[in-house]
């Protein structure tokens, strides 16, 4: 299609080149003869060049990795708000007026306290000063002695004292049967011996087949040692014979003189019969601690809460006297303890104890003033023993809770 189109193209401009030749003539034009026409081409015309190949683009250099941009600035922060101005402060209001110290109690007319005469607690309360604390609780105070379980038991009841020492069995038992009592603390910690022929074994068959004197039947010299022959297998009345007396003093003077030769005594007792006996020939001497046995048959700590104090009337309502008389009783038992010469002589001169012996007895004492709150573990434990002869020795059963004071210091 293309050689076509420039072949008509060639012969058009022949035919035009021949017309303007002939619209210019000359002489010779007209007599030369027409020319012919050419013949028509019919050979392709070349085909065109193919253009030439663009140039490559010249390569770009990669583009270098953009540096991070810096991390904008924070904005600046506003301006703390102006604050505005506090309204003043009102003037303290004046403190309120110290209401008055409480007026201090008014002190009793008169603080009584009984004891046996026992050592143990003859001796506290006869060291026992009377100037110091307790005076500020009471215008008088006076130390009285109960000779048997059945006057003391009359003494509680009755309200004839504020302060009794008494066996701690007591205690309970007056409590459960409704006297308005507690205890305050334990003081003495065990001081039973039995006495025997000296030289003897210390075993419990030792005791087998004998007889044994004990001052005050259920008495706690008395439970005690029936607790534990029976805990060791002997039954009282079978194995061995009691025989009770109303007051120590005849124990002594039957062992001082061969009418008998077992006894069960507390301390110092023991220790004067012993002296007895031996200046008159009897050869007596001590076969059982009792505490240790106690603590072989119960598993516990070789002391008993024998004793202690209680306290009834006005002062249950009093603490802080209770507290007074606490202090009192500590140094007092402070001051036993240490056996200095002149406590010696001022405790030989109120019981008639030579100072030596007193000097003997006072290790074998086994003093302690502890709150009862703090020995009531202790002292349900020996309840709950003793009570095994007899619920009634403790009035039933444990006393509740509130028999043991706390300490109120």
């Amino acid at each position: 299609m293309r050689r076509a189109t420039a072949g008509l193209r060639i012969i058009a401009i022949i035919a035009a080149l021949a017309l303007a030749a002939a619209a210019c003539g000359d002489d010779d034009a007209t007599s030369a003869p027409a020319p012919q026409p050419a013949p028509a081409v019919t050979e392709s015309p070349p085909p065109p060049e193919p253009a030439p190949p663009a140039p490559e683009p010249a390569p770009q250099p990669a583009p270098a990795d953009p540096e991070p941009a810096p991390p904008p600035e924070p904005a600046p922060a506003p301006p703390p708000p102006e604050p505005s101005p506090a309204p003043p402060e009102p003037a303290p209001a004046p403190p309120p007026p110290e209401p008055p110290p409480p007026a201090a109690p008014e002190p009793l007319a008169e603080l009584r306290i009984y004891h046996p005469e026992t050592l143990a607690f003859a001796a506290p309360f006869t060291m026992l000063d009377t100037t110091g604390p307790l005076a500020e609780m009471a215008e008088a105070v006076s130390t009285n002695v109960w000779n048997t379980p059945d006057v003391l038991r009359a003494i509680l009841v009755n309200g004839d004292t504020e302060v009794a020492a008494v066996p701690s069995y007591v205690g309970a038992n007056l409590f459960n049967r409704g006297v308005d009592l507690r205890m305050a603390a334990v003081v003495v910690w065990g001081l039973i011996w039995l006495v025997g022929p000296e030289g003897t074994p210390a075993t419990w068959e030792s005791v087998r087949g004998q007889t044994v004197m004990i001052p005050f039947p259920n008495d706690m010299p008395d439970l005690v040692f029936r607790f534990l022959a029976a805990s060791n297998g002997l039954t009282p009345g079978e194995d061995f014979q009691i025989e009770y007396y109303s007051q120590p003093p005849e124990i002594i003077g039957r062992l001082a003189t061969g009418g008998g030769i077992w006894a069960v005594l507390p301390e110092h007792v023991v220790t004067l019969a012993l002296a007895n006996a031996k200046q008159n020939g009897q050869a007596i001497g001590r076969v059982f601690d009792l505490q240790a046995e106690w603590a072989a048959a119960t598993g516990s700590s070789p002391r008993i809460p024998q004793a202690g104090i209680v306290v009834r009337g006005e002062l249950l309502e009093r603490p802080e006297a209770v507290a007074a008389l606490l202090d009192a009783l500590e140094t007092s038992v402070a001051v036993v303890n240490a056996a200095a010469p002149d406590t010696l002589a001022a405790l030989s001169e109120a019981s008639g104890v030579p100072p030596p012996v007193i000097g003997q007895v006072i290790p074998r004492l086994n003093l302690e003033v502890v709150a009862a709150a703090q020995a009531q573990e202790e002292l349900e434990q020996f309840f709950g023993q003793l009570a095994t002869l007899s619920p009634d020795i403790i009035g039933g059963g444990l006393p509740d809770a509130a028999f043991y004071l706390p300490d109120p210091r």
